[in-house]
Formats: C-alpha cells, structure tokens, sequence
C-alpha cells in the first residue's frame, strides 16, 4: 500500500506540474505505449519470450545542453516461457514439466536520462533508463505431462516476488508532439520469492529463478504529448 500511495502522490505530481508547464518552456505531459518483448536467463530450463504490451503517462522536462529528464508511470506486463529442459538430470517435477508461461504485471516506474541534439525538424537522442515497479497482478499455467493445469494468479502459491528494479537503454527519435523509442531493459534480483507453502507451480518457479534469474528483454514505445 505504501508503494501504491507514492506511485499516486508522482502521479498527482506530473500532473500538477504538467499544468503549470507554460511556465517552465518547453516541459510536457503525454501519454505512452507500445510493445513489450521479453524473456530469462532461468536455470535448467529452456526459454522463449513473451509478446506483451505497456501503457502510461510520461512527462519531459529539458535541462540543458541536449539534456532532459523524462520520468513515466506505466502499466507494464512482463514474463517468459519456461520449455521443458536443458539438462535432463533433475528430478521428477522437473523432468515432467513440459512447459510453464509466467506473465507479470507492474505499476513500473522508469525515469529516462536523456540526450541528444536539437535539429530543428527533429531531435534524436540516446538514453540511460533505471526503472522500479511493484506488481500488481501474475498468471501462472503449467503444462505437466502433456495436461495443462490451472492458472494460478496468488503470488504466494507462484512463489513471485513483488518488487522489481532494474535498467534500460535505448535511442530514440522526437518530432513535435511526437515520439519513438526503443530500449534495452535488464531486471535485476530474484523473480522467485518463497512466501508459503509452494504449489507445483511454485516450485517450478523457484527451480528456474532462485539464482538471480529474472525477465529481460526489449520494448518498443510511442509517446504522443500535449
């Protein structure tokens, strides 16, 4: 709850300052999203990505020297699909399971560090991106020999932590009210977070990302500003 009160209190924020932006020059409010693609390093398994999406509000605040400031607050889903193995030594819960898709979905906050030349037209720029999220919501379907089970949603029986916090990079490109990017994006720490007594799924999880393993990936964005 004291995450979702301080992710209120920066939107509230933007908001407020969005509103007096005639008298900070060129600042600016938007609204951005676009498409999240992403994957993991988990252990002993094999790994596919995800097609999943974001959504938000963004705001740029120019600082000098091609410089700028853009923090956002999204909806952003996250996840991977676990395939059957890579190595075929581990025990019988593993070796039975023949696929498991994780999606994830967090109030994210990422704050871009900007820069790029103003040419007039347009302005490209490079960007530095740290994020931290806490998520809100997860679906979890396992495959065991060939019979798909439920989909657990309960981040205990999953046995998913929470809180997320990592970076990105990426380039973009900026022209009127107009805006695309693209980036790079690493979560770090551990997705697995043991918080009960574990369901097969739970269990399956923390097989495959009890050793710092988490989702990365790429994401590609579209910010329209007022």
């Amino acid at each position: 709850m004291k995450f979702l009160r301080t992710v209120a209190a920066v939107a509230a924020l933007l908001i407020g300052v969005s509103a007096s932006a005639q008298n900070i020059g060129s600042a600016r409010l938007g609204v951005t999203g676009g498409f999240t693609s992403s994957d993991s390093n988990a252990d002993i398994f094999k790994t596919s990505s995800y097609s999943l999406y974001h959504a938000g509000v963004t705001f740029e605040y120019p600082i000098a020297a091609g410089f700028a400031i853009q923090p956002a607050i999204l909806y952003q889903v996250k996840g991977a699909t676990l395939d059957g193995l890579k190595d075929t030594s581990f025990g019988e819960l593993a070796s039975s399971v023949s696929r498991l898709g994780t999606k994830v979905g967090y109030v994210e906050i990422p704050v871009q560090l900007q820069w790029g030349p103003d040419l007039l037209a347009f302005r490209p720029y490079v960007f530095a991106e740290p994020f931290i999220g806490f998520a809100v919501n997860t679906a979890n379907k396992m495959t065991v020999a060939s019979v798909s089970a439920d989909t657990i949603k309960d981040f205990g029986a999953a046995a998913i932590k929470r809180l997320e916090y990592g970076v990105g990079f990426g380039a973009g490109i900026e022209f009127s009210r107009f805006q695309l990017s693209g980036r790079y994006f690493m979560n770090f720490g551990s997705l697995y977070n043991e918080s009960g007594e574990l369901t097969p799924v739970g269990e399956t999880i923390k097989l495959a990302y009890k050793n710092g393993r988490n989702f990365n990936g790429f994401s590609l964005s579209v910010a329209v500003f007022f």
